[in-house]
């Protein structure tokens, strides 16, 4: 089996499209993704810091990670990773 390096991420990639993606998010589902995979807080913390439950902040949490993902794809799709069903 030849296994083979994945090509490196280009140097002039930007985080202006990944910034857009997140600004086109709803606030509700921006807020909590980027209080749990942004600042690494625990959802029971982004719910009081939210002041929702915690159903609420992991639905909105995957919510949010599925719309990314969705806006997201063809960004990955031109560095040369297969899409990924959402």
């Amino acid at each position: 089996m030849e296994l083979v390096a994945p090509q490196p991420v280009p140097d002039n990639l930007t985080d202006s499209e990944i910034l857009t993606a997140l600004d086109q998010l709803p606030v509700q589902f921006r807020s909590v993704l980027l209080l749990v995979d942004v600042e690494e807080f625990s959802y029971k913390e982004a719910g009081e810091i939210l002041e929702v439950p915690l159903g609420t902040v992991m639905s909105r949490l995957s919510r949010a990670r599925t719309l990314l993902r969705g806006q997201l794809a063809h960004v990955a799709r031109a560095y040369g990773y297969p899409a990924v069903d959402t």
